[in-house]
């Protein structure tokens, strides 16, 4: 007897052909998925921004820290005036005397070729990039473009000067006793070449002003160690700041 195979077949479901796209529900759903991570990242990115560009700001007051260390080295410890951009040609000013120790050009150079600081990229140490991205980067009419000032307090100082000081006399830096607190420059927020607690300026770094001392160290404080309340619509400034100290003559 002859026994026939038995062909044993299996039913498969026919094969899935391939899909050309994708569904509405997964482009919202990836979509959903791609906006919360940016809405995450984004203030995070932000705010390193700013924390770089404050940091260079320090590094630019750190500059003329140490072009005006050289200064006092070269001038018997005196320090340079504070000036005005009305007057760019007056002697001592530290925007004329300090530069060329950066090896940059004095501002009444710069001054004179009628462009912005800004177009100059090697005059990075006048700029703060957080100013420079506000509309007060300059003034109206071009001509004072200080984003640092100087302490309108550290010169002139003869004891028959009333208090607080704004003439242009060369004092020597060794008058002041601490000058690991004495206020050399400053972030200003207006366009002058000087000032004091009431021209800081703390909005372009969230709050914060920074700040260069007579010995070369750059500290930021807040808004509220300048003027009482933090408010500069109607300042009072704050002289008796444990750590920073803007200008009363100590005994020799």
């Amino acid at each position: 007897m002859t026994i026939r195979p038995v062909q044993i077949r299996f039913l498969l479901p026919p094969p899935r052909t391939a899909r050309s796209g994708v569904t509405l529900m997964e482009v919202l759903v990836v979509i959903s998925v791609l906006m919360f991570l940016l809405a995450i990242l984004f203030p995070s990115l932000g705010a390193a921004r700013e924390q770089a560009r404050r940091i260079l700001c320090q590094n630019n007051l750190r500059q003329w820290g140490t072009a005006n260390q050289y200064y006092r080295d070269e001038h018997k410890d005196y320090l340079p005036t504070e000036g005005t951009y009305l007057y760019p040609d007056e002697s001592y000013t530290w925007f004329n005397v300090l530069p060329p120790y950066l090896h940059a050009p004095p501002y009444r150079e710069v001054e004179g070729v009628g462009k912005d600081i800004r177009e100059f990229p090697e005059l990075h140490m006048w700029i703060c990039p957080s100013k420079n991205l506000s509309p007060v980067y300059k003034s109206g009419s071009g001509k004072n473009q200080f984003h640092y000032a100087m302490n309108l307090v550290l010169d002139g100082v003869d004891g028959l000067t009333p208090f607080p000081d704004e003439e242009n006399v060369p004092i020597q830096a060794s008058l002041f006793a601490h000058q690991s607190k004495t206020i050399f420059m400053f972030d200003v927020y207006s366009n002058i070449s000087c000032g004091s607690q009431r021209n800081v300026g703390t909005d372009y770094h969230k709050g914060l002003g920074n700040v260069l001392f007579l010995d070369g160290s750059v500290r930021p404080f807040r808004s509220e160690d300048f003027v009482v309340d933090g408010n500069f619509k109607n300042p009072r400034p704050i002289w008796n700041h444990p750590n920073m100290y803007w200008g009363y003559m100590p005994k020799k």
